[in-house]
């Protein structure tokens, strides 16, 4: 997604990221922002003071600064990385898998809240947000669904951090595709 070429104006620093058609994207002047239209949905960025960005016939993308830092160039780098979950995002959507490994551990979904029976004297109740779904196939499964990438991780850690694996029995809340290593119990 991220080129490095020269048809743009000479700049120091500078990445260009190509968009597809079926995307739409809106530099906002005022608040130093940008906003990216597609199928799925609508993401706005608001850009650093350091970076700016510049469209060229509706295919191209260019993030530059014109001061040569190496703050600057991670900042590019971090700008450019965050436009291209956004492009994905609103192109294709994003999903994390998580999964309840314990005995009597359950979950449940109604309207906007997911109920989880993780092992404590109470069950506990998470609220979502309003642009992330939920679904639960089975119930030990919780799958995430959005258009915003740092969202979707951030609910999904949050899920986690509510009961991480355990490392002796691997037992608690852990994402589909997570290796928990088991650690000996002691020997006498």
């Amino acid at each position: 997604m991220c080129l490095n070429t020269k048809i743009f104006p000479r700049h120091i620093c500078k990445t260009i990221i190509s968009i597809p058609k079926t995307i739409t994207v809106n530099i906002i002047v005022e608040n130093h922002s940008i906003s990216i239209t597609g199928t799925l949905g609508v993401l706005t960025l608001i850009l650093h003071k350091l970076v700016n960005v510049q469209l060229h016939d509706a295919s191209k993308l260019m993030v530059y600064s014109n001061s040569f830092d190496v703050k600057n160039k991670a900042l590019i780098g971090t700008t450019c990385a965050l436009i291209n979950g956004m492009i994905t995002g609103v192109t294709r959507g994003f999903t994390k898998t998580l999964q309840l490994v314990g005995i009597g551990y359950r979950v449940s979904i109604q309207d906007n809240i997911i109920n989880l029976i993780i092992g404590l004297s109470h069950s506990i109740d998470y609220i979502l947000p309003t642009e992330i779904a939920a679904t639960c196939p089975s119930q030990t499964e919780i799958i995430l669904t959005g258009i915003n990438k740092q969202l979707i991780g951030q609910v999904a850690a949050d899920l986690r951090a509510l009961r991480p694996p355990e490392p002796f029995k691997g037992k608690g809340i852990r994402y589909i595709d997570e290796i928990v290593h088991n650690k000996d119990t002691k020997k006498k």
